[in-house]
């Protein structure tokens, strides 16, 4: 991989630092930039000679190489108690025991008549859902959004590696536009229009949660989809996810389209865990900020 980075900065010509060479060697690792094409990959390294934001969300994310390892591990969410301290070890225990819950639930669903079985392979061969990442981007988020974006970008990694679509919706109090990386493939255009993306006013959380209820339907054949909300903590209209509405719709997502909601909070003391209640978990960023 440094050696693909260094002959495709010697090739363009271009005054790139050693800390620099840091920064675009772990964007080719975590974005698996080697499956482009040579021209794409010229495009990428000229684009992260250009763009100061991509330079800092890159610096942002080798900085914050504990936390992401932390959220990497987590999600999908994991039982605490079961975690094993191997993450090698940790991800091929929980890939058996999906496999044996597979073999269980396909061993009940058998019918049989006389001496012919009714095995139910559609179910069995179901896959796993895409990562769904909704982005608060507000006036009040706008000071986080280097660090957020940098949070994402080893979930392509983790999308890429399980074979899974990402979804990056950003939102304010409604949706204007959405990311969708195929298998957590890079779209350089998607993905150069998601490192500038920018909105401002309130966030409001009905709508977007509509929205990723529209993605899921679209892949209701899927299993564990896992939808991760990057947020400021407490959004215009949150008392109205209290409400039986909400509620219906959530439980729904929850139990017909396996979602799993976790909540990345920018501040710990502005986010109200009522409003959240649907989360399976909430991490806070603060000190990772700090």
């Amino acid at each position: 991989m440094k050696g693909t980075v260094e002959s495709l900065i010697k090739k363009l010509g271009l005054d790139i630092s050693s800390e620099q060479r840091q920064y675009l060697g772990f964007l080719f690792e975590n974005l698996h930039l080697e499956e482009l094409s040579d021209k794409e990959q010229h495009f990428f390294v000229e684009y992260f000679y250009k763009s100061e934001a991509l330079r800092k969300m890159a610096a942002f994310a080798l900085e914050l190489a504990d936390v992401m390892h932390e959220i990497r591990e987590n999600v999908p969410t994991i039982e605490q108690a079961e975690r094993l301290a191997n993450g090698k070890e940790q991800r091929l225990y929980y890939e058996q025991k999906r496999q044996e819950t597979r073999r269980q639930k396909l061993k009940q669903q058998t019918a049989k008549n006389g001496n012919v079985l009714y095995v139910p392979f559609n179910d069995y061969k179901q896959e796993r859902g895409p990562f769904i990442i909704c982005l608060e981007q507000t006036a009040g988020m706008a000071k986080y959004s280097e660090l957020c974006k940098s949070m994402i970008l080893p979930l392509f990694l983790n999308a890429h590696q399980e074979q899974r679509d990402l979804y990056i919706v950003p939102y304010d109090c409604q949706i204007h536009v959405h990311y969708r990386f195929e298998n957590g493939h890079l779209n350089l255009s998607d993905f150069k229009d998601f490192i500038e993306y920018q909105a401002k006013g309130e966030a409001a959380m009905l709508p977007v949660l509509q929205f990723v209820k529209g993605l899921l339907q679209e892949n209701q054949h899927c299993t564990e989809t896992d939808v991760i909300i990057f947020t400021e903590g407490d959004p215009v209209d949150g008392p109205y996810l209290l409400g039986k509405h909400a509620k219906t719709m959530l439980e729904e997502m929850k139990q017909r389209y396996h979602a799993e909601f976790s909540v990345i909070a920018m501040n710990e003391h502005r986010f109200n865990e009522h409003h959240f209640w649907f989360a399976n978990k909430a991490i806070f960023a603060d000190d990772a900020i700090q």
